[in-house]
């Protein structure tokens, strides 16, 4: 036996293989693939939760009028780039997840940032109310945008349906 063999083979070296180097670089370029267009999409992603949220509170409006037997409304403030939830008289109604009057606000937090109110038209109004079988006082549409990124919410009239699509610019 050497009197080298005993020295190194009790002493690993640290350091890595190239093709563990590889590997490393190749799952990072990976990742930044799948992250980079998320980032850059991110007015697209925050217009789509502003409209999900829209979409879920016209349709509560809906089911509490139809509950409490009694006009329930959205009113739609544009300057101020909010809306609330309001029963016949206009008071400013809660809601069972938040507490105190219930204000959706794009211009506070982060969770909205960018979104803008872009235009509200329920038949010339800036508010739509549900009725006691939850039939809207008309129909019409909200606009929401963020970075250039636009969709539009629409009320069917009649029967109250509500849907989201994006506009594009003809």
């Amino acid at each position: 036996m050497s009197m080298f063999a005993g020295r190194f083979s009790s002493h690993r070296f640290g350091a890595f293989t190239l093709v563990e180097v590889l590997v490393v670089v190749v799952i990072i370029a990976i990742i930044s693939m799948v992250v980079v267009p998320s980032i850059s999409n991110a007015g697209s992603l925050t217009v789509q939760a502003a409209s999900r949220r829209l979409i879920s509170d016209l349709e509560y409006a809906k089911n509490e009028a139809i509950g409490k037997f009694s006009m329930h409304k959205l009113i739609f403030d544009v300057p101020n780039n909010s809306y609330q939830f309001t029963d016949s008289n206009d008071q400013v109604l809660s809601v069972p997840w938040v507490s105190g009057p219930y204000v959706v606000d794009f211009d506070q937090g982060k969770q909205f940032e960018y979104v803008k109110l872009h235009s509200v038209d329920f038949g010339g109004d800036n508010w739509v109310g549900f009725d006691e079988l939850g039939a809207p006082t008309s129909g019409g549409t909200v606009e929401l945008s963020a970075n250039d990124i636009r969709y539009r919410v629409v009320v069917a009239s009649v029967t109250g349906r509500v849907s989201v699509e994006p506009v594009t610019e003809d």
